[in-house]
């Protein structure tokens, strides 16, 4: 008789992660107030400890709910675990329409960006805007964005960035905007925009769909591998044109970077590419500092490392040397502009900017390991005062569209509410930061004006030139 498949096991998979953290219990103390999912998973545990009772398949599927993957936790076998059992529940049990509706933000951009006044009304209406809530599992007192006049992706299309100019150019970049960018903030995608053609840099804006993280943390796999898929396929593209690919969005550029990469470099594929040996797997070394073209690898024994060092993670089906390929030439843009400007070819016509702001580094930036680089890019501004926030303790809990939720809306709030004391101490006039989930949550909780950093540069630049050509002007 043949062996069937084992079905995937949800509880099985949450119950290993309580027992892996369990062991290990350093996430105990540095978790408490940053975190919502560790200070249930001991309190699940110790319930346990002391009475026997085992949690139930409820409790287990709530605990996972409550990661929102921030991935400032130290353990990334963890955070697979954790998506890997949100998944089987989603696969088991299906998903909500109104997580449906939700995940998919491109989607509800185009829809609402059609009709932006129409939509924006009736979002903003108590009794059809209540309704609304209601059926998609919103909390009544989530604030909804607004949409604007005009796209991003239809301001692309005006401006002619939808079609690559000139294949032949020095600097180029793929720009990948990100959905909050190119459907509710889509002045961030511009000034980006702005901002890189103002330093010489050829910039084309792809036919692009969400970079999967909504769908992703909620255990959407297909419509997660559908978005992967098609964005793989066309940044790879790009990058062998000889495109950089560019994110103003920190949660885009950790998925295409990270998240995507992982397990890539130990396939078949690309061990063959890499000089493969039968003994060793090979992995590239972190690159020499001011030296990235210089590439050397780690070498481990394929008897002791074959079973872990495998590529059979989330994303194993799409092709992994076009994973590794987008991951290696994708940065953040702020990295790049501090790339330019360390290598003396960032322009420095800068005009003063008389403000007193807070710049807040968002989690998914903090996790890149690249630094912090609007930190030294801001210090360019003339008349710029500013501090900044540091330290992993610090999240504005919005999650994405998780903060949306009927169900999360106040735990994202008390997840926040650490930050947003902060700022309130700290008074600024203008709040800045490179996240538009954290904006979106900044703009619910807060009084000041929020703007990405990338938004100061391009203003700083456009009073530069003003005040150079007046009669232009």
């Amino acid at each position: 008789m043949g062996t069937s498949k084992t079905k995937p096991d949800p509880e099985r998979t949450a119950r290993k992660i309580i027992m892996d953290c369990a062991d290990c219990d350093c996430c105990r103390p540095i978790m408490d107030e940053s975190c919502l999912f560790f200070p249930e998973l001991y309190r699940l545990y110790d319930k346990e400890a002391e009475t026997g009772q085992k949690p139930s398949s409820g409790e287990l599927r709530q605990l996972v709910d409550k990661c929102n993957f921030c991935a400032l936790c130290p353990c990334p076998n963890i955070r697979a675990d954790i998506i890997r059992a949100k998944t089987q529940f989603a696969e088991r049990g299906g998903l909500k329409f109104g997580v449906r509706a939700v995940e998919d933000v491109a989607r509800i951009g185009k829809i609402c960006g059609a009709l932006p006044g129409l939509a924006n009304r009736v979002l903003g209406s108590k009794l059809a805007g209540g309704v609304i809530k209601q059926t998609l599992g919103i909390h009544p007192d989530r604030k909804m964005p607004s949409f604007p006049e005009e796209s991003f992706t239809v301001w692309v299309r005006c401006q002619g960035l939808h079609v690559k100019q000139n294949p032949a150019a020095g600097r180029k970049a793929a720009y990948f905007a990100g959905c909050t960018a190119r459907y509710i903030f889509p002045e961030v995608a511009r000034a980006t925009v702005e901002v890189l053609r103002h330093n010489g840099v050829q910039v084309y804006c792809p036919e692009q769909k969400c970079c999967g993280m909504p769908s992703f943390l909620e255990g959407d796999r297909s419509l997660t591998l559908e978005f992967a898929d098609h964005n793989l396929r066309l940044l790879a593209d790009a990058v062998g044109e000889g495109f950089d690919i560019l994110c103003s969005c920190p949660t885009c550029s950790f998925m295409l970077r990270h998240l995507l990469a992982e397990g890539a470099y130990y396939s078949e594929e690309y061990q063959e590419t890499a000089g493969g040996d039968p003994k060793f797997i090979k992995v590239p070394a972190k690159p020499v500092e001011g030296k990235p073209e210089e590439r050397k690898f780690e070498s481990f024994d394929k008897t002791i490392f074959n079973k872990i060092m495998r590529d059979e993670g989330y994303f194993s089906g799409l092709d992994p040397l076009k994973r590794v390929a987008l991951a290696e030439k994708t940065l953040d843009v702020g990295e790049y502009l501090l790339n330019l400007h360390r290598s003396g070819e960032l322009k420095n016509d800068f005009a003063p900017i008389k403000r007193q702001a807070v710049y807040f580094p968002p989690c998914h930036q903090r996790e890149q390991e690249f630094g912090q680089p609007y930190l030294e890019l801001l210090g360019l501004l003339p008349g710029l005062k500013f501090d900044s926030i540091q330290g992993n303790l610090y999240c504005c809990g919005l999650a994405g569209v998780m903060g949306f939720k009927q169900d999360f809306h106040e735990a994202s709030i008390q997840l926040g509410s650490r930050l947003k004391r902060k700022i309130e101490e700290l008074n600024p006039e203008t709040l800045l930061t490179d996240c538009l989930s954290c904006r979106l949550q900044f703009n619910q909780e807060l009084q000041c004006q929020v703007k990405h950093p990338i938004e100061l540069l391009a203003e700083s630049y456009r009073q530069g030139q003003a005040s150079a050509s007046p009669g232009e002007a």
